[in-house]
């Protein structure tokens, strides 16, 4: 039987096959445990089936089976954990629900742009709204791809348009002043934003650092991983693009003051941690640095002053390139030391910030053209 009772648990189980593999000539077969209720066994079969065997002789798909389709696929390509978790996520809380009655086969671009403004009433931007779109046709795809629909309702949709946000950044001025705010004691803190002004790097990235991804003799960060924080956990992962995986140089006065941390830091932990070199470059207790209590001390430092303006902790990034630019600097480098995939994604950020080389350019045709 594929739905039977285990006695000794009282639970229910579904076993279920679908002839023989053609390569191994073992039986394809698939086995759930611990289901609570008969109900629940008789529908999970049927979604079973359909997601691991591909059956496409059900009366219709559902959201539910779909998902776990992508799931599955997703596994497959080995996508990172943080990626299936913020999926797992705006399915459940934006998705699951809305769909979960839904007749999969009767869906028009007409019910989906129902959905669509559903989710921009509840307050959601235009550009978390075409995200979960996306991720909605995703889920279609796999429809289409099953013969549950003939075409995918969601490509008949534009995009919501979307404002690209006002960049803020610091000046030196600015960053100066904001070091300036540090108490002795906040130190670890402070060299962690001095980094992150003087390099780009994101948050994840200077959390995930150790001393082996520097090399202070020669000035040079090695950025190979990214620190993240999961669902009670933090995870390495790689860089957040193939190109994030990059070496930033480094002045040499920020690279004095890290061979000095270094030896302080070696004092510090060296009692509870045998090894230092495998140390969060920023760490100065035996707990691990994170992005939660960076934030918190951002926040606590920047309270300070009546008079600096207000940033994000990624901001910083920005005013890297932005202090790259005002010093005229080469857009590939700047490409290169940021970890763009691309020269047109550094343009497409920052070339506002080109203003006034348009002007400069006019001025050398006065003297070019008679």
């Amino acid at each position: 039987m594929t739905i039977r009772k285990d006695k000794a648990t009282g639970t229910w189980i579904v076993d279920i096959s679908d002839g023989f593999n053609s390569v191994t000539g073992k039986r394809n077969r698939f086995i759930k445990r611990q289901i609570k209720t008969r109900k629940e066994a008789i529908k999970l079969e049927q979604e079973l089936r359909f997601t691991k065997f591909g059956d496409t002789s059900l009366t219709g798909a559902t959201i539910e089976m779909l998902y776990q389709i992508v799931v599955e696929e997703d596994k497959r390509s080995n996508r990172k954990e943080s990626y299936l978790q913020t999926q797992e996520y705006n399915y459940n809380r934006h998705i699951k629900g809305y769909f979960e009655k839904a007749k999969i086969e009767l869906l028009t671009y007409k019910e989906l742009e129902v959905f669509r403004t559903s989710l921009t009433n509840k307050g959601l931007s235009n550009n978390t709204v075409n995200k979960l779109m996306i991720q909605l046709k995703k889920l279609l795809d796999v429809a289409v791809k099953q013969g549950f629909l003939k075409v995918n309702p969601c490509t008949q949709l534009k995009k919501l348009p979307v404002k690209k946000k006002k960049m803020d950044y610091w000046t030196t001025e600015d960053f100066n002043h904001f070091m300036s705010l540090f108490k002795p004691d906040e130190y670890p803190y402070k060299l962690f934003f001095k980094v992150a002004f003087s390099t780009g790097m994101r948050m994840g990235e200077l959390l995930g650092l150790t001393w082996e991804d520097i090399n202070l003799r020669r000035n040079i960060i090695d950025v190979n991983k990214t620190l993240i924080h999961l669902t009670g956990k933090n995870v390495l992962n790689e860089p957040k693009t193939s190109t994030g995986s990059r070496q930033i140089a480094l002045h040499s006065n920020l690279s004095d003051e890290l061979w000095d941390w270094k030896d302080k830091q070696h004092e510090l932990l060296s009692p509870f941690v045998p090894e230092t070199e495998k140390l969060q470059v920023f760490q100065f207790v035996p707990e691990i640095m994170t992005r939660f209590k960076v934030s918190k001390k951002y926040d606590d430092v920047v309270e300070r002053s009546s008079t600096l303006k207000r940033i994000r902790i990624h901001d910083l990034r920005h005013s890297h390139v932005a202090f790259l630019i005002d010093n005229e600097e080469d857009p590939f480098i700047i490409k290169e030391r940021i970890g763009h995939a691309s020269i047109n994604t550094t343009y497409d950020i920052y070339g506002h910030l080109y203003p006034n080389k348009q002007q400069s350019l006019a001025d050398k045709l006065n003297n070019a053209i008679v």
